[in-house]
C-alpha cells in the first residue's frame, strides 16, 4: 500500500533491508548488501521517529541528530555506516566481504535497539 507511512512499515521496511542484505552478502554482492544494511537502520530511525515525534527525518544530519538524541554512543558508528554506504554507492573502489559483514552486523544490531523503543522488548 503506498502513502501508508506508520512505524509499522517503516519497521517492516527495515527488516526486509536486513533480509536483503544478507541474501547479497551470501551472492557476494558487498556493495549491494552494505547500502542495503544502511538502509535498513535508516528505515529503523524513520519508524522510530514517526513513533516517537510524529515526523519523519529528512536529510542525513537529521538522522544523525536524531541517532545522538536517543542513542548518543552509537552516533559515531552511525555515521561509519553511513561513510561506508556512499563508498558502496558513490566510489570506484571495492567492499570486501569483511566490511560488509562488519556493516550487517552493525545493521542488525542498532534495527534491533531502535525498534525496541518503537515495539518493546
Amino acid at each position: 500500500m503506498r502513502g501508508g507511512r506508520s512505524p509499522r512499515t517503516f519497521a517492516e521496511k527495515a527488516r526486509l533491508l536486513l533480509h536483503q542484505a544478507e541474501v547479497d552478502l551470501s551472492q557476494g554482492c558487498y556493495e549491494k548488501s552494505t547500502s542495503a544494511s544502511y538502509f535498513a537502520v535508516e528505515n529503523a530511525l524513520s519508524a522510530l521517529s514517526l513513533d516517537k515525534q510524529g515526523s519523519i527525518p529528512k536529510g542525513y544530519r537529521s538522522r544523525l541528530a536524531l541517532m545522538g538524541r536517543w542513542f548518543p554512543e552509537e552516533v559515531g558508528e552511525f555515521d561509519g555506516m553511513h561513510r561506508l554506504r556512499v563508498r558502496a554507492d558513490h566510489w570506484d573502489d571495492l567492499i570486501s566481504r569483511e566490511e560488509a559483514e562488519d556493516q550487517l552486523r552493525r545493521a542488525r544490531r542498532l534495527v534491533d535497539r531502535l525498534l525496541s523503543l518503537v515495539e518493546g522488548p
